[in-house]
């Protein structure tokens, strides 16, 4: 009697501590994509700011330029029409604000992953068609590529420039959603024999990223899958609803 006791006691201790290393987990995970989506945020009120200053200034010296065009024509510099228009042209183009896609959450997480990518000259080849509601949870849906895009870019970012590349493509539509990341490797990656997802070798609060896409595919009923070849790591995540 005494044993059956302290064995289901002890079940509820284990089971306690479990709870609260799940909570802490999640937890964690939150945390962590608040605080990207946070900066994503200031980053685009700057942008946003920036470009609207940049583009007053243009509005505002726009009539000398086109006094300045009419001259030219004038005196027929075709040619240096041209290089005005040119300044004209790179001046729009370097105020425009990026927009990935239609919804609001994913494209501030990647315009603050994008800004990342940028900081570490790690060169992103991104296809994402995204719509404004989507048929997943935002939040869940926007950790995940949050995730996979960090991961990558940690794996590539102190690779030589030619290595430092990533590739991503995200679609979710109303009947399914298809995501896939490829970088470059280098050491061996630990792959887990009951997932076969990559393992992390750095201790606690790492290899979450992965276990956070897990937990989503598996809840949405999607597949997910990670493979190496001719030193490439290949991740797809792909479901139907």
């Amino acid at each position: 009697m005494f044993f059956m006791i302290t064995m289901i006691v002890s079940y509820i201790v284990v089971l306690q501590y479990a709870e609260s290393e799940t909570a802490q987990k999640n937890i964690y995970l939150k945390n962590t994509l608040f605080e990207s989506y946070i900066k994503g945020l200031e980053n685009q009120y700057y942008l946003v700011e920036q470009s609207e200053q940049n583009l007053k200034i243009l509005r505002h010296d726009m009539r000398h330029f086109s006094a300045m065009i009419s001259q030219l024509l004038d005196q027929h510099e075709y040619e240096e029409i041209r290089k005005t228009l040119c300044y004209i042209d790179d001046v729009t183009d370097e105020n425009k604000i990026v927009k990935y896609c239609g919804n609001l959450m994913v494209n501030t997480i990647i315009s603050n992953m994008m800004k990342r990518a940028d900081s570490c000259q790690v060169r992103v080849n991104l296809d994402v068609v995204i719509k404004k509601d989507i048929p997943v949870n935002t939040y869940e849906f926007t950790a995940v590529i949050a995730n996979l895009f960090e991961n990558a870019l940690d794996c590539v970012k102190n690779f030589t420039f030619e290595k430092r590349k990533i590739e991503m493509i995200v679609h979710c539509s109303e009947t399914q959603l298809f995501i896939r990341t490829k970088n470059a490797y280098e050491n061996d990656i630990l792959f887990d024999p009951q997932t076969n997802l990559p393992k992390s070798k750095k201790g606690q609060n790492h290899g979450l990223g992965m276990q956070s896409a897990l937990a989503f595919s598996d809840k949405i009923n999607g597949s997910i899958d990670c493979f190496c070849d001719h030193g490439l790591f290949h991740l797809i995540l792909f479901a139907k609803f």
